[in-house]
């Protein structure tokens, strides 16, 4: 009987207790309790310093990183390189939760980078490697420094960015007087007759390149293992196959031909990185004389997938079929574009040459009787 009475009183000062924190907060609840010397105040303990050296080593090796994306990962090590050589030449290298107390370094750091977009990038990494970091040695929000990681950017971001014809035409030209012009000229117009992400390019094997179905096979977002097809224009796809036939033509009879990347600098044994190919793009929009420079801050190597799915509404395919080109998992993804081609057609209409016609004055009196 006992027993059951001590365990009938607990579980009365347990409901009392879930009464009284319901109705009041745990902080005010903890000082009564000090206050009437029923519980021992606990000193915060210090928090240890990390040094950058030691959360940089355990950011890259650990299982959240692992988990993302080959692309992912290999931006990201470049990124961290980048900001590392960047804290090395302060002062003093900051610890980690210095970062916290000084957000302010990475306000600085951010503005060396050229374009919106690579502020954007390099804000992107940051965010996921002090939210990591700081969640694992400290159990710690990093409110100021996510303050700090907010890119503003003045365009209309809700609408996707895309080129017009002509720049797609002068950008296609540049690309032919590059170094490895061919590859770089076919790469563009794998682009734009497919509208598929850049890692499914760079990822793009010899063996996924279906020329009698007239598609090739590429990863979709998010998925290492599944390849799914994606249908190409005719143009685009006699370019990759006069582009694979010159470069691959002569080791069609090896073992591993169909294993060999298209895009490659290695004869074929390993992809161009996402990196490589993105600072080609970058070079080809800083040349290009029909982007303003406001064009040139926020059209990026993305854009190309925008333009596709533009130049298919502007002839008349509809948005499923759109849908189903890009590989949208939701109609609600591509829907985005039809807001971007009515605010295209309202421009159109706006400077169309009768929209400001004398013939449109003739019943103004009228109109207002």
């Amino acid at each position: 009987m006992l027993v059951k009475s001590g365990k009938s009183s607990v579980a009365n000062i347990m409901a009392e207790l879930q009464k009284l924190s319901a109705a009041h907060s745990e902080e005010n609840i903890r000082k009564a309790l000090e206050m009437s010397n029923l519980a021992t105040p606990v000193e915060p303990k210090p928090l240890k310093e990390i040094s950058f050296q030691e959360a940089e080593h355990w950011y890259l090796n650990s299982a959240e990183f692992e988990r993302k994306s080959e692309s992912t990962k290999n931006t990201y090590r470049s990124e961290l390189r980048q900001f590392s050589r960047y804290i090395h030449t302060l002062p003093k290298i900051p610890n980690l939760l210095a970062f916290e107390d000084e957000p302010l370094i990475l306000v600085e750091y951010l503005k060396s980078a050229g374009t919106q977009n690579t502020r954007s990038k390099k804000a992107s990494f940051l965010r996921d490697f002090f939210t990591r970091t700081f969640t694992r040695f400290y159990e710690l929000d990093i409110k100021r420094i996510k303050e700090n990681l907010v890119i503003k950017i003045p365009f209309n971001n809700e609408l996707p960015k895309a080129f017009t014809r002509v720049q797609i035409e002068e950008l296609a030209n540049l690309s032919r007087l590059t170094n490895d012009g061919f590859r770089n000229y076919t790469m563009l117009w794998v682009f734009l007759g497919s509208g598929v992400r850049l890692n499914a390019l760079t990822q793009l094997q010899i063996g996924d390149v279906f020329y009698k179905e007239k598609y090739i096979l590429v990863r979709e977002k998010g998925d290492k293992l599944e390849k799914v097809p994606r249908f190409l224009t005719p143009s685009s796809l006699n370019t990759l196959r006069m582009y694979i036939a010159f470069k691959y033509g002569h080791l069609k009879n090896i073992d591993g031909y169909c294993n060999l990347y298209v895009f490659s600098a290695t004869k074929g044994k390993k992809p161009l990185s996402d990196n490589t190919v993105q600072a080609m793009f970058d070079s080809l929009i800083e040349d290009a004389q029909t982007l303003s420079t406001e064009e040139k801050q926020r059209l990026t190597i993305h854009s190309l997938r925008h333009s596709f799915a533009l130049f298919a509404l502007q002839e008349g395919i509809d948005i499923v079929t759109i849908q189903k080109l890009l590989g949208h998992k939701s109609l609600k993804t591509t829907m985005i574009y039809l807001e971007l081609f009515n605010s295209m057609l309202l421009e159109a209409i706006e400077k169309h040459p009768f929209s400001n016609s004398a013939a449109a004055d003739l019943f103004q009196g009228v109109a207002e009787e």
